[in-house]
């Protein structure tokens, strides 16, 4: 039986337990398939402060997430900032940027992710926002692919430090018609 469709709705600071366990179960996930390089070896409830900028964030309206029956199954950061870790004019002025995308692992995540990229692309034509930009661990093929198939376009590459290591990040954009 198909699932029925989502509709994403701003989180708010009820939301974050929930937000947070969607954030480490996915961290987990990614342990277990053998990816700690993605996010580092920590869980997100446990990184100092982590709790509290979701909070922050879900004040500032910038999380967004989707339920089913009632379950966080997704979640998407999403503001018009961009992260100093991004090397300088490589994103378009004035573009969203996607801080984070996750959804559930299992059966009541399929279909979600897309769902939130499209909400992402709303927001920023809401915002009159000419890209859509985001990062992501450049050691993930299937995220490259993904990406690829939304229409983000790979425009750097850079090094970051997770748990004492090096890390290739690639950053990617998606252009926008911001009238639709």
């Amino acid at each position: 039986m198909p699932r029925p469709s989502v509709q994403p709705r701003s989180a708010t600071t009820d939301d974050v337990p929930a937000l947070l366990s969607l954030m480490d179960s996915v961290h987990a996930w990614l342990i277990t398939q053998g990816r700690p390089e993605q996010w580092g070896t920590v869980p997100f409830s446990r990184i100092p402060g982590f709790p509290d900028r979701v909070s922050d964030w879900t004040r500032q309206g910038v999380i967004t997430l989707v339920e089913r029956d009632g379950r966080c199954v997704g979640m998407l950061a999403a503001a018009p900032m961009i992260p100093p870790r991004i090397p300088a004019a490589v994103v378009p002025d004035g573009s969203m940027f996607i801080h984070t995308v996750m959804t559930d692992r299992g059966p009541d995540g399929r279909g979600v992710g897309s769902a939130l990229l499209e909400e992402a692309a709303r927001l920023a034509r809401a915002h009159s926002a000419p890209a859509l930009a985001l990062d992501h661990w450049a050691g993930s093929p299937e995220l490259g692919r993904i990406y690829d198939d939304h229409g983000y376009v790979k425009v750097a590459e850079y090094t970051d430090e997770q748990d004492g290591k090096a890390i290739r990040n690639a950053v990617r954009v998606r252009y926008l018609s911001v009238a639709g």
